[in-house]
């Protein structure tokens, strides 16, 4: 039976290794009916891994090619012999996912697709929490305007692509509120555990509350979570805070909190896999802090190892947190009321309540609803030209 040919197009450098470049990881090893090409730009910035342990990860061929950023707006253009050798290669594929953003990029891709009148399933996938609004990060007031100006643009040229990938039901409403006609596939992130291998443990000798993820300031709320933590800590010295992760604007804030409260906070880096089980077998709490999210994977990453989870109520979170048995949702960006839920925990955990079959109500019911078992079959579908 002839595979299908898939491409993905990366929002990012798959070398980075964040949240989004692991979903693809993980897609492309499930996706076994499928012969997939994943083309990613290159970043050296921003890359944690090297080609060849990326390549050693990814079950599919990998091609990385160069993007022009264009100043001010920050969008990427694959202006370069080996972007613009790939774009003439497209109809080759019978559909096309795109996690990219980039606007420049998704019209030359639409445009070279209609003039090869091509069968070609284009899909983009709506990973970026920003989605069709000015970018959160600061900037001046040239940029913001330049911003707005170029929204209409924006929505113009994504509003051509004929199939959209929702994880949440945030943009699920969003796009249907703009009048997008095209279709839209509502299928949330999977996780990438089997339940089997879950180990639980009741840890009784401290209380660890765990952060996870890339360090970013404004994405990941690092300036918010460094509030937290100095609050907790006045509240209750046996609390203790381990975070993992690397990269970006926070490293050094999370470093400083670290050497100013080396009792209480230990920063691990950036750890392998294994050592991240480890993290999540003795912690007894997770905690988000981002500002913005669009299907948090560290939260269902957390929920599977039978975590309760604290996040603002943003939307990615806001879905996954349903029940109170899986944690508490803080109405944004309200540090006090954070404060109290992390304290509110630690007497559940004195009390001995955070226990084996507290964490295993919490895993059952996470496996119940984003297991790769059940969310992979929605997505074969999805890719089917």
């Amino acid at each position: 039976m002839k595979k299908t040919k898939l491409a993905i197009f990366t929002g990012s450098d798959l070398r980075s290794f964040g949240g989004g470049e692991k979903y693809i990881v993980e897609l492309c090893k499930r996706l076994k009916a499928f012969d997939i090409t994943v083309f990613s730009y290159e970043d050296d910035k921003s890359a944690r891994l090297s080609k060849s342990e990326i390549k050693a990860l990814l079950k599919a061929e990998i091609k990385f090619f160069r993007s022009f950023t264009i100043p001010i707006l920050k969008e990427r253009i694959p202006f370069s012999f080996s972007g613009l050798k790939i774009l003439s290669n497209l109809d080759a594929f019978d559909s096309i996912y795109v996690t990219d953003p980039s606007v420049p990029t998704i019209f030359m891709m639409l445009m070279y697709l209609k003039m090869k009148r091509t069968r070609t399933k284009m899909i983009f996938g709506i990973h970026d929490p920003g989605f069709l609004r000015i970018r959160p990060q600061k900037s001046n007031l040239s940029r913001r305007m330049l911003l707005y100006l170029y929204r209409p643009i924006q929505k113009a040229i994504l509003f051509k692509i004929p199939n959209m990938h929702v994880i949440n039901t945030f943009d699920l409403r969003l796009l249907k509120e703009l009048g997008y006609k095209g279709k839209i596939y509502y299928i949330p992130n999977f996780l990438y555990y089997n339940v089997n291998y879950i180990r639980v443990k009741q840890n009784k000798k401290e209380f660890m509350v765990l952060f996870g993820g890339r360090l970013s300031v404004y994405h990941k709320g690092i300036d918010l979570l460094i509030k937290v933590i100095q609050e907790v800590i006045k509240a209750n010295k046996n609390i203790r805070f381990h975070i993992f992760g690397s990269g970006k604007d926070g490293q050094e804030l999370v470093e400083a909190l670290s050497d100013k409260y080396p009792s209480n906070v230990k920063y691990l880096g950036f750890i392998s896999s294994g050592q991240i089980e480890d993290e999540y077998l003795n912690a007894s709490l997770y905690i988000m802090t981002s500002r913005t999210e669009a299907f948090p994977l560290a939260v269902l990453e957390a929920q599977a190892h039978g975590l309760p989870v604290i996040a603002f109520d943003i939307k990615g979170p806001h879905d996954i947190i349903k029940k109170d048995f899986q944690g508490k949702l803080i109405e944004p960006f309200k540090i006090e009321d954070f404060v109290e839920a992390i304290l509110y925990y630690y007497k559940l955990w004195e009390a001995g309540k955070i226990s084996k079959n507290h964490k295993r109500q919490i895993i059952n019911y996470i496996f119940n609803n984003y297991s790769a078992k059940k969310i992979i079959p929605k997505l074969e579908k999805m890719f089917m030209s």
